[in-house]
């Protein structure tokens, strides 16, 4: 094969401001008849549709990259042959980022079709190789390649079926573990409890779990005024150390306070004008001082109060936060949470909320007199629709599972994830114990999370075996949904 030229294979060097069709001579290109003149160009489209010259601005830079959503990087590459060429081999080498597969088009006419060749690393950022056999050259030959939306369905397919089985985690960038509801663990099955955290703790780098969402009522009984703190204490020191595992293992993680965490009246509502004191004994165990020197650690409500707070990191080059809310918050919870989205767009955005979703997928609002109605409706006014960057809220509270995906927001082709699945009353050998979690595995490429729901305790992915009520079938707790991080996904063509 002749070289046409060779790039470095390392990172991407940073990329001039676009210039209308400038090109550079090109590189990561290779043809088995030597090319008269080769030049490539550089340029990011909107489209996952290839386009054409001149449609879009392109500059002369040696690499593309792009992290917006719908945001496609490409190169493309013009090549003169001698006279009376009529079929070039190529083969071109590079890299993309994490797991993204490439794409090489030839142009015919005004259409560069399907791709001639596609590949994927086989670790994440790894070489890439494309070859394709080309007829018909008549002395010009118009090349791309693009990191377009996965072609491969390869992890999609895997995983819309239940298996129980886990998804490879070769196929996918990384996964965040949610889980919820532990109250009955912490009060009557330590162990079990334990169990959920030390499995994420000795999995972690297996599964490339990068975080832990806990959305609430780590324990049972302190929900009534005027009782002893004893037991509360006991089961929050039981929360406490559960939680502790991932601490000592170095794992990032969030929890929230739900209804069982605080205090309540006699009439099942939160002790009115008292917020603080609600959350007083949840703070002693979990407030900002536990967590605001971890890494990912972004701020609480007050410097004193973690019942809502928000966690920031970066996985697979892809910026995240993750706010959380707990039970019924006051209005001024509100306002806060609704300041740190207008903040932060440039992160895409899970919402953990204690109760937002019902088993039915409705959405209610609840008056609770001077803490503000703010359930699951409210969250959706005010949290999730004014704000692009939310793509998921996660929930428990409410016994059983469901999947929401096709919530129409005003206006708007945009589609959130809600997902509720609280676990507290499905039952073995009679006992509130089965300690249900689940791993959300993220394909970044494809904007595809494999959902898959299994107890470490009882080691079982059969979720649905243990339900008293026998709702659900295998595909409620083991399926693919879509999402849109709308924040922003990296995406590259690195010729070399």
């Amino acid at each position: 094969m002749a070289a046409l030229l060779s790039g470095p294979a390392g990172a991407a060097p940073s990329v001039p401001a676009p210039v209308t069709s400038v090109g550079i001579p090109a590189t990561g290109l290779t043809t088995d008849v030597p090319a008269t003149s080769a030049t490539m160009y550089a340029g990011v489209t909107d489209s996952a549709d290839p386009p054409l010259p001149r449609d879009v601005a392109e500059s002369g830079a040696p690499v593309s990259v792009g992290d917006k959503f719908d945001e496609y990087p490409y190169v493309r590459y013009e090549l003169e042959f001698p006279a009376g060429t009529e079929a070039v081999t190529l083969r071109w080498q590079g890299r993309s980022v994490n797991l993204d597969d490439l794409a090489l088009h030839v142009r015919t006419g005004r259409s560069w079709g399907e791709p001639r060749a596609v590949a994927r690393p086989a670790a994440p950022g790894g070489p890439i190789v494309l070859e394709a056999r080309i007829t018909g050259v008549a002395g010009r030959v118009e090349i791309l390649v693009i990191d377009g939306p996965r072609r491969d369905r390869g992890f999609r397919d895997a995983n819309a079926v239940p298996d129980q089985a886990f998804a490879d985690p070769a196929d996918y960038d990384f996964a965040i573990q949610h889980l919820t509801d532990t109250q009955y663990l912490a009060r009557d099955d330590t162990a079990a409890f334990r169990a959920m955290t030390t499995w994420t703790a000795q999995q972690a780098r297996d599964r490339k779990i990068a975080y832990t969402v806990h959305t609430g009522d780590l324990i049972q009984s302190w929900i009534r005024p005027g009782a002893p703190d004893a037991r509360a204490r006991a089961e929050f020191e039981v929360a406490s150390e559960a939680m502790g595992i991932l601490e000592a293992a170095g794992m990032p993680y969030g929890v929230l306070p739900g209804n069982h965490d605080n205090l309540w009246n006699v009439a099942g509502r939160l002790v009115p004008g008292e917020h603080e004191r609600n959350h007083a004994l949840y703070n002693e165990y979990f407030g900002p001082q536990r967590f605001r020197d971890r890494p990912q650690w972004g701020d609480s409500v007050t410097d004193t109060d973690n019942s809502a707070h928000y966690d920031l990191f970066e996985i697979a080059g892809a910026r995240f936060l993750v706010l959380y809310i707990g039970y019924n918050p006051a209005e001024h919870v509100m306002r806060w949470a609704e300041q740190v989205l207008a903040a932060h767009p440039d992160r895409n955005t899970i919402v953990a909320a204690h109760y937002y979703l019902d088993e039915d997928g409705r959405l209610r609002m609840s008056g609770f007199g001077d803490i503000g109605g703010s359930s699951g409706q409210q969250i959706w006014n005010r949290l999730v629709v004014p704000h692009e960057s939310v793509f998921m809220v996660l929930s428990g509270h409410v016994d059983g599972q469901t999947t929401v995906t096709d919530r129409p927001i005003p206006d708007s082709d945009r589609r959130v994830v809600e997902m509720l699945a609280d676990y507290q009353y499905f039952l073995v050998d009679g006992r509130r114990a089965t300690a249900f979690q689940r791993l959300l595995q993220f394909d970044l490429d494809d904007g595809t999370v494999a959902v898959t729901t299994h107890s470490p305790a009882l080691d079982s992915f059969r979720v649905e075996d243990h339900d008293p009520r026998r709702r659900y079938t295998p595909e409620d707790g083991d399926f693919v949904v879509d999402v849109q991080l709308r924040a922003g996904v990296p995406r590259a063509v690195l010729p070399g």
